[in-house]
C-alpha cells in the first residue's frame, strides 16, 4: 500500500502531517524569520544588504538566486527545512528507493517545487508512472545554507550524514519496514547534491558499515552538477567574507572551485569506483540572470563526466529550473522520468514464478491447463535464454523510440490490433531486443504473452504451437479465461495437445470464440519473435492483422526482411515498421566489446582501444559476429602479436566467419573432428535441442563416456554451439543454414539426408532392446503404487536414468522420413525394429500418455514410403530397359506398418493408455490376420507360435482393417435425415419428430436427446460447436450440446420457409435466410431483429422463390439460386445491393439447373451441384468456372479445413476428393445405399453418413494426413495426393447383418439369425458357415434365437411375431439334418424363449402373452394373456423342474410349467421394497427386467432391471442411457411355497460399473464395463473381486451388436460385427 506524505505544514509546530494521521517530526525550532524567502539554493551572490546599504546587487530573478532583503547571517534554519532522510511516498514492499538530494542553499522540498509552490512538488508524481509506482520516494536534506560558523561543514560531512541516515533509516511504521539497501537505489541530485552523492558512494564502498547499502546503488541522475567546479564559487566565498557581521567562507563552497583539491579527489576516486553504475548527466542550456547579464552557472564541460558508461543530455532550463517542472507534460520532466523508468526496468527483480505455478493447491489447475493445451514447457525458459544475453546499458534505444513508446501507450481506435514490426538482418540482436521489450511491457504492468519461433525446434516453429503457447500463458494469469477454457473442454471434449493440431481449430475455438470476445481488465500485448522462421507465414500473419477483438491487442513482431503477405494492405490493422540499422545497434555493440575487452585486458588502454576499433570496424551491426570474434580473441590474447594475428585473420561477414570456424574444426585430429561432426549433426538435424545428458547417451556408443561433455563441445565445435540450461543449441539459425546448405557453391558440412539417417539409426538401435520391457514394467509398478492418474506421462520417471528414451521414442520416425530413399542399412535397421521390438515401443508411447506420437510416426512412415515408391517409378521410367520388369521395393511393408499404427491408436487408444502392457497379448489378436502386427505378433500365418491358452480372435475377415468404426441407430421406423459432428459429440436429426439424438464420439453411446417438438428441416452448430440451432415450422430453438438444455426459443413469425440458418458473429445472434429472399439477424436475448437484408435483383423482378440459399463463412454474402437460373451472390454488407452473377453462355448451361450450392471454407469460391450431376466450382474473385464431370455427386460436404470434398452418388458410393483439383484419394463402394447426409469430423479424420435409421462412422487411414511442413515440395495437401493411387474399399454393411445369436453348450457351434430372415449354423472354432438351417420371410429380421442345451431344438422369432422351431440332428461332423417342429405367429414379437430341463416344453413369452408348447406333441399346452404389457422375465426353478419362476421388478412368483398357474397363490411372494402382488399381475411397472440368468452352479439367479420405455420421456431411449439395477436371488433359501429375493449390498455399486451385461460363466457375472473391458465378478465376492480380462476395439462398439454378445459355458465370447461373428476364445483366462 502506497502512502503519500506531505511536507507542507501550514502551522509552525515543527511537525508534518502524514496522510494516515501520523506526524513526522522535523526536529527543528521555529525560526523568527520563517516568513522570509528561503536562502539561495546556489553558490551565487544575490541581493545582500549591509545595514541598509545596498552593495554588489545582481537582480537575480530566479527563486534560487533571490534572497530579497533576507539577512544572510541568521544562524537558525527555516521552519520548512527538513534535515536528514524523509519519505515522500512510502511502499511496504518497495521495488527500490529513489532518493532526491538538493544542492547548495537548497532544501529537501522547495528545491523540487516550481516557483517554490508546494502544489508543484514533483517527486510524488513518479508513483503515478508505470514502472515507478512500486518505488519508495525519499528526499535528503542537509544544512547547506549560508549560516553561522557552527555550520561550516564540507562535502565529506554531508556525504557521511547521507550514509548515516540511509543506514539508520526507519519509516516510522514499525520494525517490518524494508531497510534502505535491501532494494536497488537510484539518486537524483541537483547541483552540489551530485558531489555529495558521489562522495558518499566513494566512502560507503570502502566502509564495511555501508558497503552493503552502496552495493545496491544502481544509478545517479545529475542535474547541473559541477563535476569540474564553477568559477562562481570563489566569488561567493569572497562576498561572504567581506559582508559586515557575515559568515566566514564556507568549506563546501571552497570545495566547488575549479581547481579544488577536494573535487579532484572526488573525481579521481569516483572514476575507478563507478564502473558498475548507470550515470546520466543533464546540463543546463539557458543562462541564469545575474545582475545586468546572464551566465551559465555550470558550463557543459563541467556538467558532464565523460565516462564510458555515462549518458548525457541537455534540458531546456537554467541552473535553478533544471530541477523544477510545471507539470507531468513538461518535456524536461519526461526526459528525467524516462531515465528513471528505464533504470527501474533494468533493476527489476527477476520475474517471480507465477503464483499459480508455485502454489501446491493450484498444481492440478496448472496440469489441467497443460493437458488441454498440450504444452508443459514454460515460455519463460526460452525468454530467459535471450534475457541473459542483455548486457547492462544495452538495448535501451528501442525503449526510447517515439514510435515504440506510442505503440506501447496507444490503444487501438478500432477492434484491429496495433502492430510494431521490427525488421533486421540476421544476427543483429532481434531476439534479444524482443526479450527486452517483453520485460519492459511486464515491468509496466502490461499483460504480455510471447513466443520465440525457432527453426531448430520443429514444434515451436509452427503457428499452432504459437497459439497454444499464448493461450497457456494467458490461462495461467487470467482466471476468467482459464474458466472459459475449462468450460470449452468440458462441453466439447476438445483438447489442443497435438503437435499437428490444426491451426484453424485453435484459432476459431480459443481465440475467436473466447479471447477476442472477452473484455480483459488490461489490453493484451503479444510479442512474436523471428516470424521469418515460422512454418506458415501466409497463415498466421494475415490472421493477426485481421483480428477483431473486444479487448485492445497490440502485436510486436520481429523478422528478417521477408515478403509481406499480399493481402496485408487490405487489413485495418495499423503497422509501424522499424528497420534495424547499424546506427541502432552500434552503441550496444560498443558497450559489449568495450566491457569484454576491458575485463580481459584491464591494464593496457592502448591495446584495448585498438582491439575495440578493429572489431567495430568489421562488425557491420552483427552482434553474433562480434560475439564469435571476441571468443576467438579470448583464446589467443596472450601476446600482442597473437591478438593482431587473430584480428587480421577474422574475416568480415558471417559466412566468411563460419567458414573459418569450420576450418578450425577441420584442422583438429581425426577423432576430435569426428566428434565435432557428430555433435553438429545432432544440433542441426534434431527435432528439438537436445540436453547434455541426451547427447551423452547418443555419443557414448561411438566414442565412449565423456568426462565433461559440455567442456568438450565448447572446445571442439569451433564456437558453433552454445549451452544454455544444460541444453545444446546452435549459436544462431544462420549457423544451421550454413552447416546444412554451405555457401558460395561449397558442399555443406552436414549432409541433411545423411544426418537424419544417422540420427534415425541411432534412435532405432537405442529402442531395439528387450530390456525396455523390464524398464517399463518397473515404471508401471511405481506409477500404480503412487496411485497416479493413468493419463499422466509415466516416462518422466525414467528421464533421469534414460534421458534419451523419450526423444528416441517420439522422433525416430521423423528422422527416418528425412533420410535417403535408397539407404538399405537403414531399412534393415527399421525392419529389425518393427519385427522384434515395435510392441515395446508402442508400450513406451502409451506410457507417455499421448498416442498422437504413434499416429505421427505412422504419418512419417507413409511419407517416406510414398516418396520411395514415386522415386522407384521415376527411376524405372528413366530406364527404358526396366519398364517391363517388375519394380522391386524392399520397403513395401512400410505402408502396412504405418496403417497398423494408425489403426491401433484409433481402435485401442484409450485402453492402451489405461494399460500400456496390453499391447503384447490383448491387441495383436484383434488385428486382422493379414495386417503386419497380426502376421508378426498375432494369429496370422507368419506369426510366432503362441500359447494355446492365449487369447485368439476368429470369425472375422482376415484380409484388412475395417474402415467402419461404428454404426449407431436412432430408432425403429424413423429415419436419420441430417448429421453434424463435433470433437466430442455426433448429432443425428430425425426430422419427422424433430428429435436430435446426441452420441459420444469415443464410445458411440447415446448421450442425450433434444426434442424440438415439431418437424425440423435444418440444424447448425456455432463455431466452437457448443451450441446447436434447430429450425422447425414455427420456432427456432437453441440448445446447449453438452447438456441438451434448451437455451432460447425464437418464434418464427414469417410464413416463408427457412432455407438456411447460421449463428452470427457472436453466439447470441442467429442469422436466418427465408425463401422470400430475406435474411434476418436475430438477437437471442431480446428475440428481436438486429438487422435485415432483402436480396433484390432488379433484373429479375418476377423470379419467384429461390430454390436454395447459402451464407458465406464470414456471413458477409449470401448465395441464392432459382430454378432454371444460375446462382447469384449478394453482398449483405453493402447498401448498394451488389450482385455478382455467375456467367453463362446460354440457358442450357448445366449451372442454370442448380441442385445444391455450398461455399468453400475460404469464402472465395462456391461449389454448385447441377441437375445432371455435374459439379461446378465458381471462383468469385477470378470470375471463372471449373467443371468437374468425373465426380457425379448426389450429396456433398467440405471439410472444415477446406482440404477435402466428401461426396456420395446415386448408388451410395462415397468418395473423398482433394482440393484444388478434386483428385480422388478414397472411394467406398456401396450397392444401392441411399445416403441422405454427409459430414466430416472437425479434424477431417472421420466422416459420417446417414442412411435409413442408421448413422455410420468411417475412419479410413487415408485421412491421416502427412504434415504440410514435412512435404518435400512444400505443396498443398491436395497436391500431395495427386500422384497417389486412390484407396478403394467396400462397405461390408451391404451384406445381411446379424440380428440374433445363440450358442450351443459344447463350444463347437453357434447359430445366428440375420436381417434377411435366414438362420445359419457356424463352426465355433474358425467361424466358417456350415449350413443354412432354415429361413423366415426375406423381409423379416430375426429378433431372437434359442438353442436347447442338448442341441436338439432351435427356435427363432422375427419382427413380425412369427416363431419357427426346428429339430436338429448331426449326421456327421459338420453336416446337419433339420426337421420341422412347428411354425406359428404371435400377436407381437417374442421377448424370451425358455426350454424346460427335459426340453419337452418351450415357453414363448411376449409383452402381453405367455404360451407353453409341447415340442414332442407339437402343440400348445396353455396360454396366459395379460391385460397390460408386462415387465417380467422367466427362469426355470433350480430346485423343482416342474416350476417356473416369474421375476418382475419387486416381484417373484412361481408358476406351473404345464398350466402357467400360480403355485403359491396363498402366499404371494414379496420383495424387500414392494407390497404383496396379486397372483396374476395386471399392472405395468415403471421398470422392467431386461436380462436374467442362472449361474452354472444354480446358486444364484441374477437379473437386471431398467426403466421401462413407457415410463421414460423418450420412446427412443436405449438401455445404455439408463441406470440399471443388478439384483440377485439366492437359490439356497428359495422354496416353491415361499420364494423371496436377496439383493446383496454391493449389487447397486457393481451396476455402476456395468455398461452391458453379457451373461454368466460358472458362478461369475460377465459384463462389459464403461471402458469396454470384458469383466467377471463372482456373485458372492466383494467389489474388489471384479477382474478385467480384455477390451474390445472401438470399431466393435455397435450398440445393436453388443446387445447380442454372449459368453458360452466354456468362456468363449461371441459378438456380431458387420455381418460376421467374432469369436474370442481364451479371453477369460487373462
Amino acid at each position: 500500500m502506497l502512502r503519500k506524505i506531505s511536507f507542507f505544514s501550514h502551522g509552525s509546530t515543527g511537525s508534518t502531517e502524514l496522510a494516515d494521521g501520523n506526524k513526522a517530526s522535523t526536529d527543528r525550532p521555529d525560526p523568527a524569520v520563517g516568513t522570509k524567502p528561503e536562502l539561495a539554493e546556489t553558490f551565487l551572490p544575490t541581493r545582500i544588504k549591509y545595514r541598509g546599504v545596498e552593495r554588489g546587487t545582481s537582480n537575480a530573478n530566479s527563486e534560487f538566486l533571490a534572497v530579497e532583503d533576507q539577512t544572510v547571517l541568521h544562524s537558525r534554519s527555516q521552519p520548512d527545512e527538513l534535515l536528514g532522510l524523509h519519505i515522500v511516498c512510502d511502499n511496504p514492499n518497495p521495488s527500490g528507493d529513489i532518493i532526491f538530494v538538493h544542492g547548495l542553499g537548497g532544501t529537501a522540498r522547495k528545491t523540487w517545487c516550481w516557483n517554490r509552490d508546494a502544489a508543484y512538488f514533483w517527486p510524488p508524481w513518479l508513483v503515478e508512472e508505470n514502472g515507478l509506482s512500486s518505488y519508495r520516494i525519499s528526499t535528503f536534506g542537509y544544512n547547506s545554507n549560508f549560516k553561522g560558523a557552527g555550520t561550516n561543514l564540507n562535502i565529506i560531512d554531508f556525504a557521511k550524514d547521507l550514509l548515516f541516515h540511509m543506514s539508520t533509516f526507519s519509516n516510522g511504521i514499525g520494525d517490518g519496514c524494508i531497510a534502505i539497501g535491501q532494494r536497488p537505489i537510484i539518486f537524483v541530485a541537483h547541483s552540489m547534491g551530485g558531489l555529495v552523492v558521489k562522495k558518499a558512494y566513494i566512502l560507503g564502498k570502502h566502509d564495511i558499515k555501508y558497503s552493503t547499502i552502496i552495493s545496491q546503488v544502481h544509478g545517479i541522475v545529475f542535474l547541473a552538477t559541477p563535476h569540474r567546479g564553477s568559477h562562481f564559487a570563489k566569488t561567493l566565498n569572497y562576498i561572504l567574507f567581506t559582508a559586515p557581521f557575515g559568515a566566514p567562507p564556507k568549506a563546501y563552497i571552497e570545495d566547488l572551485g575549479t581547481h579544488s583539491r577536494a573535487l579532484q579527489d572526488i573525481n579521481e576516486q569516483f572514476s575507478t569506483a563507478c564502473e558498475n553504475l548507470a550515470l546520466v548527466s543533464f546540463y543546463e542550456t539557458l543562462k541564469t540572470s545575474f545582475g545586468m547579464t546572464k551566465v551559465f552557472i555550470v558550463e557543459k564541460e563541467s556538467g558532464v563526466l565523460r565516462y564510458s558508461q555515462e549518458q548525457s543530455a541537455s534540458l531546456k532550463a537554467d541552473h535553478h529550473t533544471i530541477c523544477k517542472f510545471k507539470s507531468r507534460e513538461d518535456e524536461n520532466y519526461i526526459s528525467v522520468r524516462n531515465v528513471l523508468k528505464q533504470w527501474a526496468f533494468r533493476v527489476r527483480p527477476i520475474r517471480p514464478i507465477l503464483p499459480m505455478q508455485r502454489s501446491t493447491g493450484n498444481y492440478d489447475v496448472v496440469k489441467r491447463v497443460e493437458a488441454i493445451l498440450g504444452i508443459r514447457e514454460s515460455a519463460e525458459d526460452v525468454l530467459n535464454i535471450f534475457r541473459n544475453r542483455v548486457m547492462e546499458g544495452t538495448c535501451q534505444w528501442i525503449l526510447l523510440r517515439q514510435d515504440y513508446l506510442k505503440w506501447v501507450d496507444q490503444t487501438p481506435n478500432t477492434q484491429s490490433p496495433e502492430t510494431f514490426w521490427l525488421v533486421g538482418f540476421p544476427a543483429t540482436g532481434k531476439s534479444t531486443l524482443a526479450s527486452v521489450v517483453i520485460d519492459h511491457l511486464q515491468f509496466l504492468g502490461k499483460s504480455c504473452q510471447h513466443h520465440f519461433f525457432s527453426s531448430t525446434h520443429q514444434a515451436k516453429r509452427t503457428a499452432a504451437y504459437c497459439l497454444r503457447s499464448i493461450a497457456r500463458q494467458l490461462a495461467l494469469v487470467n482466471q476468467d479465461f482459464r474458466e472459459r477454457l475449462f468450460k470449452l473442454h468440458d462441453e466439447t471434449g476438445l483438447t489442443f495437445n497435438s503437435q499437428d493440431q490444426n491451426f484453424k481449430v485453435i484459432w476459431e475455438n480459443i481465440f475467436e470464440e473466447i479471447i477476442f470476445k472477452m473484455r480483459f481488465a488490461k489490453g493484451l500485448f503479444w510479442v512474436l519473435d523471428a516470424v521469418d522462421e515460422l512454418d506458415s507465414q501466409q497463415l498466421l500473419i494475415p490472421h493477426l492483422m485481421k483480428i477483431q477483438s473486444a479487448t485492445p491487442i497490440n502485436v510486436f513482431l520481429t523478422s528478417r526482411p521477408i515478403k509481406m503477405p499480399t493481402a496485408l494492405a487490405t487489413y485495418s490493422s495499423s503497422i509501424c515498421t522499424c528497420f534495424l540499422s547499424q546506427d541502432n545497434t552500434s552503441s550496444d555493440i560498443r558497450i559489449y566489446v568495450d566491457r569484454a575487452v576491458r575485463e580481459a585486458l584491464p591494464d593496457n588502454e592502448q591495446i584495448q582501444g585498438d582491439i575495440i576499433d578493429q572489431i567495430l570496424t568489421k562488425a557491420s551491426g552483427s552482434f553474433l559476429w562480434v560475439k564469435l570474434a571476441i571468443e576467438m580473441l579470448q583464446e589467443n590474447w596472450h601476446t600482442e602479436d597473437d591478438i593482431q594475428k587473430v584480428l587480421t585473420e577474422v574475416p568480415k561477414g558471417m559466412e566468411s566467419l563460419y567458414s573459418q570456424m569450420l576450418n578450425t574444426i577441420s584442422t583438429q585430429p581425426l577423432r576430435q573432428r569426428l566428434k565435432a561432426t557428430r555433435i553438429l549433426t545432432w544440433a542441426a538435424c534434431s527435432w528439438r535441442p537436445l540436453s547434455i545428458a541426451e547427447l551423452n547417451v547418443v555419443l557414448e556408443p561411438e566414442f565412449g563416456g565423456f568426462l565433461d561433455l559440455e567442456t568438450t563441445i565448447i572446445r571442439i565445435c569451433g564456437h558453433f554451439i552454445t549451452v544454455n540450461n544444460s541444453k545444446v543449441y546452435l549459436i544462431h539459425s544462420t549457423a544451421r543454414d550454413f552447416l546444412l546448405n554451405g555457401s558460395d557453391g561449397s558442399s555443406p558440412f552436414v549432409n541433411c539426408r545423411s544426418g537424419h539417417e544417422h540420427i534415425a539409426t541411432a534412435c532405432l538401435k537405442y529402442l531395439s532392446s528387450n530390456n525396455w520391457r523390464r524398464v517399463f514394467k518397473t515404471i508401471r509398478n511405481s506409477h500404480s503404487l503412487m496411485n497416479k492418474k493413468s493419463k499422466a506421462n509415466q516416462l518422466i520417471a525414467a528421464e533421469k536414468d534414460y534421458p534419451f528414451l523419450s526423444y528416441a521414442a517420439c522422433y525416430w520416425a521423423y528422422h527416418f522420413s528425412k533420410s535417403p530413399l535408397d539407404s538399405e542399412p537403414l531399412l534393415d535397421t527399421l525392419t529389425n525394429f518393427l519385427v522384434k521390438h515395435c510392441l515395446i515401443w508402442i508400450e513406451g508411447i502409451a506410457l507417455l500418455g499421448n498416442l498422437r506420437y504413434l499416429i505421427r510416426s505412422a504419418k512419417y512412415l507413409k511419407s517416406y514410403g510414398k516418396r520411395r515408391s514415386r522415386n522407384l517409378h521415376r527411376r524405372a521410367m528413366d530406364n527404358p530397359l526396366r519398364l517391363k520388369m517388375p519394380i522391386e521395393d524392399d520397403a513395401k511393408s512400410i505402408l502396412p506398418w504405418a496403417t497398423d499404427f494408425i489403426r491401433i491408436a484409433g481402435k485401442f487408444g484409450p485402453n492402451l493408455i489405461q494399460r500400456p502392457s496390453a499391447i503384447y497379448r490383448l491387441v495383436p489378436p484383434f488385428c486382422p490376420c493379414e495386417s503386419m502386427v497380426g502376421m508378426v505378433y498375432g494369429s496370422g500365418e507368419n506369426s510366432r507360435p503362441i500359447d494355446e491358452k492365449a487369447l485368439s480372435v476368429k470369425g472375422l475377415p482376415p484380409d484388412k482393417w475395417d474402415d467402419c468404426l461404428a454404426t449407431v441407430t436412432v430408432g425403429e421406423a424413423v429415419t436419420a435425415s441430417k448429421v453434424l459432428a463435433t470433437d466430442s459429440y455426433l448429432l443425428t436429426l430425425i426430422s419427422s419428430n424433430g428429435t436430435v439424438v446426441v452420441w459420444y464420439t469415443d464410445t458411440f453411446d447415446r448421450a442425450r436427446e433434444m426434442r424440438h417438438g415439431e418437424y425440423v428441416t435444418l440444424m447448425a452448430l456455432n463455431k466452437s460447436s457448443t451450441l446447436l440451432a434447430t429450425s422447425g415450422i414455427k420456432t427456432y430453438r437453441i440448445w446447449d450440446v453438452s447438456s441438451g438444455k434448451e437455451l432460447h426459443c425464437l418464434p418464427k413469425t414469417a410464413q416463408a420457409l427457412t432455407m438456411t440458418l447460421s449463428f452470427g458473429d457472436i453466439d447470441l445472434e442467429l442469422v436466418v435466410g427465408l425463401n422470400d429472399c430475406s435474411v434476418t439477424c436475430y438477437d437471442l436475448q431480446t428475440l428481436g431483429a438486429k438487422w435485415q437484408f432483402l436480396a433484390h435483383d432488379p433484373a429479375n423482378e418476377f423470379q419467384g422463390c429461390p430454390r436454395m440459399m447459402a451464407f458465406s463463412p464470414d456471413l458477409s454474402k449470401v448465395a441464392i439460386a432459382w430454378r432454371g437460373k444460375p446462382p447469384c451472390v449478394f453482398d449483405m454488407t453493402s447498401s448498394c445491393h451488389d450482385i455478382q452473377r455467375c456467367r453463362t453462355s446460354n440457358s442450357t448451361d448445366a449451372i442454370c439447373a442448380p441442385e445444391k450450392i455450398q461455399w468453400h471454407t475460404d469464402g472465395n469460391s462456391i461449389l454448385v451441384l447441377c441437375q445432371n450431376t455435374l459439379l461446378v466450382e465458381w471462383h468469385l474473385y477470378e470470375e471463372t468456372q471449373v467443371v468437374f464431370s468425373h465426380i457425379k455427386p448426389r450429396e456433398m460436404t467440405i471439410s472444415k479445413d477446406g482440404n477435402f470434398l466428401l461426396t456420395s452418388d446415386n448408388t451410395g458410393t462415397i468418395g473423398i476428393w482433394t482440393f484444388p483439383r478434386l483428385s480422388l484419394i478414397y472411394q467406398l463402394l456401396n450397392e444401392n445405399a441411399f445416403i441422405r447426409d454427409l459430414a466430416f469430423s472437425p479434424d477431417a479424420r472421420r466422416f459420417y453418413d446417414t442412411r435409413e435409421s442408421m448413422c455410420k462412422v468411417w475412419e479410413p487411414d487415408v485421412l491421416v494426413q502427412v504434415d504440410e511442413e514435412d512435404l518435400e515440395d512444400h505443396s498443398s495437401i491436395g497436391e500431395s495426393f495427386v500422384s497417389t493411387e486412390p484407396t478403394i474399399s467396400r462397405d461390408e454393411s451391404s451384406q445381411s447383418q446379424v440380428t440374433a445369436l445363440a450358442t450351443d453348450s459344447g463350444d463347437k457351434y453357434y447359430c445366428c439369425g440375420k436381417e434377411d430372415g435366414s438362420v445359419n449354423i457356424y463352426d465355433a472354432i474358425n467361424g466358417k458357415k456350415l449350413r443354412k438351417a432354415y429361413g423366415h420371410m426375406s423381409t423379416s429380421s430375426i429378433l431372437i434365437l434359442a438353442w436347447s442345451d442338448s442341441g436338439r431344438y432351435l427356435v427363432s422369432g422375427d419382427d413380425s411375431g412369427r416363431v419357427i422351431v426346428k429339430r436338429l440332428e448331426v449326421k456327421e461332423p459338420g453336416k446337419w439334418a433339420v426337421y420341422p417342429v412347428f411354425d406359428s405367429r404371435m400377436a407381437d414379437p417374442v421377448q424370451q424363449f425358455l426350454f424346460n430341463k427335459t426340453e419337452k416344453l418351450l415357453l414363448i413369452s411376449t409383452a402381453s402373452t405367455d404360451r407353453v408348447w409341447d415340442l414332442k406333441a407339437k402343440k400348445e399346452l396353455c396360454c396366459e394373456q395379460w391385460s397390460s404389457l408386462q415387465s417380467r422375465r422367466w427362469v426355470s426353478h433350480p430346485l423343482n423342474s416342474d416350476l417356473l419362476i416369474w421375476i418382475a421388478p419387486g416381484e417373484v412368483h412361481t408358476y406351473n410349467w404345464t398350466t402357467l398357474q400360480h403355485s403359491d397363490s396363498e402366499h404371494a411372494p414379496t420383495s424387500k421394497t414392494s407390497t404383496p402382488s396379486s397372483p396374476h399381475p395386471k399392472l405395468s411397472h415403471s421398470t422392467q427386467v431386461s436380462w436374467i440368468a442362472l449361474t452354472s452352479s444354480s446358486s444364484h439367479i441374477a437379473y437386471l432391471t431398467i426403466p421401462s420405455p413407457s415410463a421414460s420421456s423418450s420412446a427412443l431411449l436405449s438401455s445404455s442411457s439408463l441406470h440399471p439395477h443388478l439384483e440377485f436371488l439366492s437359490t439356497s433359501s428359495l422354496h416353491h411355497q415361499h420364494p423371496h429375493n436377496l439383493t446383496p449390498d454391493c449389487a447397486c455399486d457393481l451396476a455402476g460399473q456395468i455398461k452391458r451385461l453379457v451373461g454368466t460363466y460358472q458362478d461369475q457375472i460377465v459384463f462389459l464395463d464403461y471402458d469396454y473391458w470384458l469383466c467377471t465378478w463372482r456373485v458372492e465376492a466383494g467389489l474388489d473381486d471384479v477382474k478385467r480380462h480384455f477390451f474390445l476395439p472401438r470399431d466393435w462398439l455397435n450398440t445393436g451388436a453388443l446387445g447380442m454378445a454372449v459368453v458360452n459355458g466354456q468362456g468363449t465370447f461371441l459378438c456380431p460385427k458387420r455381418g460376421h461373428v467374432a469369436i474370442v476364445r481364451g479371453g477369460i483366462m487373462f
